[in-house]
């Protein structure tokens, strides 16, 4: 349904079809977990601008609403502010933190940087359809240079929200800064806007394109998926650590749309929409379980009043509610069986096990075949990035007070969370109906095949595609797990039920405290010495109070050098040359500055006609 309204620069229109139903869709399940929790998260905000809190919360979710439901360039790129506007409010709410102000200002720099590209590339589709609605724009046929244009402009302006390497540096610093409830929805939501851009402009604007296209889009995903989880494994922040995952997750995302990409340009439609539907149910599977880890983290700040890992510990026998949907959440992002999260990432091998099949010259094919072997250091990363956190924050024992006198948080946050819990678990066991909502994405749509999604056995779909054979079959799945169970309790019971004796665990007549267990810079060393081209780890030890070889107290500290912020580093230092050479124009004359804008526009009327013709 569209409906009109009076708009400057002519008629707005709304209307929700396949594609953004399922957006919405995800925004409606995380939307109302996180205005459930915010019941109780928010006791701590009553004599801290509440008021602002929940209006600005509520036009949060209202802005990214209109970005998935708008068909209308200028109403979108109002939409798209707005949301830029509000969530960088959310981000600096807690305004007497200097580093929370810092990390708004980096966000708001960086989404306004991708708020030009996209508002290029739509004005560069406005141009050729003469109108900026967005039917007119899809019934274009863009000349191959315009085309090329608005991809790059797209991919580089979307992919800044996303937060894809390199342009992800706001991202580990905003997310942590924003209050929890708000951090699940920018993980869990405001990132996927991006994908949605990305989605109605390679679907319904540009149409199949070249291969160089999927080509950008997979070389990119595959560094922010690696960079993104490595970074992930050596935080011991826990929010940080759960944005930096965003980065990754959104790498994986991006690796079904490349994918797609590929299939598409070689005309292989079934495989093309098999990996955007990995694409797109990784959207909504990342969507909930990201939002269930943030307000997991959240519970445990609340509880505790620290976000560093290495002051926790123990706190499953204190807060075992909120342990138990954090685990799920944990299970979920390590793609563990059978929670949402294995279903996108198998769909995603599944895709990339056949994208040589797109792929001409033995160089392209053995590196889209390395695309797997990566998709799967990554899962396997993730996974002990998980077993880290949640290990480091809820086994052993506490390591501080803070995690010493922490109680459970109230029934309303808990629950909220556990509600994103069970929809990783339905998500999992049930996958067909949200695979049968994406097949209708493709319905009309050049270059892509959906009855591969509607002949049920997702599992199996690339081995069908490729006319292979003996998949196995849910009955054979069942019937095996049935006999494990039974041989399993057939040793049980031969063996006889062990007696269980209630004890500290044994350490040469030590009692065990907390200084004995692992720490999460201790857990994340074997990886970190085994990346250490790329994490540059920096060491130093003190030692106090004594000698070199005797002293009483040892500090060792460690920090990672982050090599894409440091690319950043001599262009900040030159825009601030330039910035400051820039101010001898500001002299206060108003005929000057007169002067100023009449030049820009005849230099734009001049580049108009020119790019016209």
């Amino acid at each position: 349904m569209a409906v009109p309204l009076p708009a400057p620069v002519g008629s707005v229109t709304f209307a929700i079809d396949a594609l953004s139903a399922i957006f919405i869709l995800a925004l409606g399940l995380v939307g109302a977990a996180a205005c459930i929790y915010a019941v109780g998260y928010t006791t701590e905000y009553y004599r801290n601008r509440f008021r602002q809190l929940a209006g600005l919360f509520n036009a949060f979710l209202l802005s990214m609403l209109l970005v998935f439901s708008v068909s209308h360039a200028f109403a979108f790129l109002i939409a798209w502010e707005l949301m830029a506007v509000v969530s960088f409010l959310l981000v600096i709410h807690d305004h007497h933190d200097a580093e929370n102000v810092r990390a708004g200002y980096i966000y708001m720099l960086m989404t306004q940087l991708g708020t030009v590209f996209v508002a290029t590339a739509f004005f560069l589709l406005a141009a050729r359809a003469g109108s900026l609605d967005f039917g007119r724009m899809a019934a274009l046929e863009l000349d191959s240079r315009t085309a090329g244009l608005v991809f790059l402009a797209s991919f580089i302006g979307f992919g800044t929200k996303a937060g894809m390497v390199p342009l992800h540096i706001w991202l580990p610093r905003a997310h942590p800064a924003a209050p929890s409830h708000v951090s699940a929805l920018m993980s869990g939501i405001m990132i996927k806007t991006a994908i949605y851009g990305m989605a109605r402009f390679y679907f319904d604007f540009l149409g199949t394109g070249p291969l160089w296209w999927g080509g950008i889009v997979l070389a990119v995903g595959v560094v922010s998926a690696v960079m993104g989880v490595l970074y992930a494994l050596m935080e011991n922040d826990l929010k940080r650590l759960l944005a930096y995952s965003s980065v990754e997750n959104i790498g994986l995302i991006l690796l079904g749309i490349g994918a797609g990409l590929v299939f598409a340009a070689g005309g292989k439609p079934g495989l093309a929409a098999l990996a955007w539907t990995a694409a797109l149910y990784h959207t909504v599977a990342h969507a909930v379980f990201k939002s269930l880890l943030f307000l997991g983290a959240g519970s445990v700040v609340f509880s505790t009043h620290t976000k560093n890992m290495e002051a926790l510990g123990g706190l499953i026998k204190l807060m075992p509610y909120t342990a138990i949907v954090f685990l799920f959440g944990a299970a979920a992002i390590a793609a563990l069986p059978p929670l949402s999260g294995f279903v996108s990432e198998w769909l995603t091998f599944q895709s990339l096990f056949l994208l040589p099949q797109a792929l001409d010259g033995i160089k392209a094919k053995v590196a889209g075949a390395a695309l797997v072997a990566v998709l799967g250091l990554t899962g396997a990363l993730a996974a002990a990035c998980f077993v880290k956190a949640f290990g480091i924050i809820f086994l052993a024992k506490p390591r501080s007070e803070h995690a010493r006198y922490a109680e459970e948080t109230p029934a309303v946050m808990w629950s909220a969370a556990g509600l994103l819990a069970g929809l990783c678990l339905v998500l999992g066991l049930f996958p067909q109906p949200l695979l049968a909502a994406i097949s209708r994405v493709f319905a009309g749509k050049a270059g892509y095949d959906a009855s591969v999604l509607q002949a049920g056995n997702w599992y199996t779909i690339a081995f069908r595609q490729a006319d292979a054979g003996g998949a196995l079959t849910p009955m054979g799945v069942f019937v095996l797990l049935i006999a494990g169970a039974v041989i399993a309790f057939a040793i049980f019971r031969f063996r006889g039920k062990p007696s269980i004796i209630g004890g500290e665990t044994w350490t040469c007549g030590i009692v065990p405290d907390a200084r004995m267990e692992y720490t999460g810079t201790g857990f994340s060393k074997p990886v970190r010495v085994a990346f250490r081209f790329i994490l540059r780890p920096q060491r130093e030890t003190l030692v106090r109070e004594g000698g070199k070889y005797h002293g009483r107290k040892l500090s060792y500290h460690l920090s990672i050098r982050y090599i894409f912020n440091e690319l950043y580093r001599p262009l900040n230092q030159s825009i601030i040359r330039v910035a400051t050479k820039m101010k001898r124009i500001q002299t206060g004359s108003v005929q000057l500055y007169i002067g100023y804008l009449a030049a820009v526009t005849i230099l734009v009327l001049v580049w108009n006609a020119w790019w016209l013709n």
